[in-house]
C-alpha cells in the first residue's frame, strides 16, 4: 500500500476501516495533538489513523479545494472511513468532509469535533497574537508592541479574509526577521518557518469560505472547559451554535487531545468493539 501524500498516518495503518483527523499541526504548539490521541486509542479502536497535511502556502483565494484533495487519496484507498475527527478550526474541514463521505459511502461517517471553532477576521487576528506570544522571548518590549499595533491596525482596516492575511504575514515577516537574527537561522531555515505560518493563514482563509453549521448539527461536540474556546467562545459572542450532541469535560482546550478520560469517550463513541 503506498503511503498517502496529503496524510499522515498515524497507526494501524493496515486496519480494514479509516478513521480521518484535520488539524494543522505546528512544531512548537502548546494544544495536544492527534498523534496524541492516536496513541492513546493504539488497539482500543481498530481503525487506521489519517492526519491532514495542509497544503502549501497560499492566499487561500482561487487555491484548488483542500477538502477534495484530502479526499482524492480517501478514494484511491477504497477503505471506508468510520469517523472523522476536527480539532479546532480543523472542524470547519471535518464537516465538509464528512458531508462529501456520507454522499459517496455506504454508511456516512461519525463526525467528532473536539472545540471546534469558525474562520473569520478575528480567528486571523488572535491566531497572529498567539505567534506573536510564542516570539517574545526573542523580542524587545518595543518590537512586540509595534508588531502588535501593525496586526490592530490591519485587523480594523481589512474586512477580508484574503487582504487580512496577505497584511498580518507582512508584519509577522518583518517582526520574525529580529528574532531569527538573533537566533543565526539562516535563510534556508527562515523561509522554512515564515512557510508555515503562510500554510496556516491560507489554513485559516480556505476555512473561512466553508459553511460547517449545516454539518455540525449533526456532529458530536466535546467541549474543554476554557471559556473562550471552541463552543464556549461563540457563547460568550452571543452564538449558539446547534450541533448533534455536546460533551462537556473539564478539561483544558490546550490538553484536550491528550487527556485519557477524553480517549476513553472517543473509544465509546464509536463503539470501538465492532469488528473492522
Amino acid at each position: 500500500m503506498t503511503d498517502p501524500q496529503t496524510w499522515r498516518v498515524l497507526g494501524n495503518a493496515d486496519a480494514q476501516e479509516l478513521v480521518l483527523a484535520v488539524d494543522f499541526d505546528a512544531t512548537g504548539r502548546a494544544e495536544g495533538r492527534f498523534t496524541d490521541l492516536a496513541s492513546g486509542l493504539g488497539d482500543l479502536l481498530p481503525c487506521s489513523i489519517w492526519e491532514t497535511i495542509p497544503q502549501e502556502a497560499g492566499t487561500g483565494a482561487g487555491d484548488a479545494d483542500p477538502v477534495e484533495r484530502w479526499l482524492e487519496e480517501v478514494a484511491a484507498d477504497g477503505r471506508p472511513v468510520r469517523a472523522v475527527f476536527g480539532f479546532c478550526v480543523g472542524g470547519v474541514y471535518a464537516g465538509a468532509i464528512a458531508q462529501r463521505l456520507a454522499a459517496r459511502q455506504e454508511q456516512a461517517p461519525a463526525l467528532v469535533l473536539f472545540d471546534p471553532e469558525q474562520s473569520g477576521p478575528l480567528t486571523l487576528y488572535s491566531q497572529f497574537h498567539k505567534v506573536l506570544d510564542s516570539m517574545s522571548a526573542l523580542l524587545s518590549a518595543e518590537e512586540t508592541a509595534q508588531a502588535a499595533d501593525e496586526a490592530r491596525r490591519a485587523h480594523e482596516q481589512h474586512t477580508t479574509m484574503a487582504a487580512l492575511g496577505a497584511e498580518l504575514l507582512d508584519v509577522y515577516r518583518r517582526t520574525a526577521k529580529p528574532a531569527f537574527d538573533r537566533l543565526e537561522l539562516d535563510d534556508r531555515r527562515t523561509e522554512e518557518i515564515t512557510a508555515v505560518f503562510a500554510s496556516f493563514v491560507g489554513y485559516l482563509i480556505a476555512a473561512a469560505d466553508i459553511d460547517p453549521l449545516p454539518a455540525w448539527r449533526e456532529a458530536v461536540v466535546v467541549t474543554s472547559s476554557s471559556p473562550t474556546s471552541g463552543l464556549n467562545g461563540s457563547r460568550a459572542a452571543g452564538q449558539d451554535i446547534a450541533v448533534g450532541r455536546e460533551l462537556r469535560v473539564d478539561v483544558p482546550h490546550v490538553d484536550l487531545l491528550r487527556d485519557p478520560g477524553v480517549t476513553r469517550t472517543v473509544t465509546e463513541l464509536l463503539g470501538a468493539d465492532r469488528p473492522a
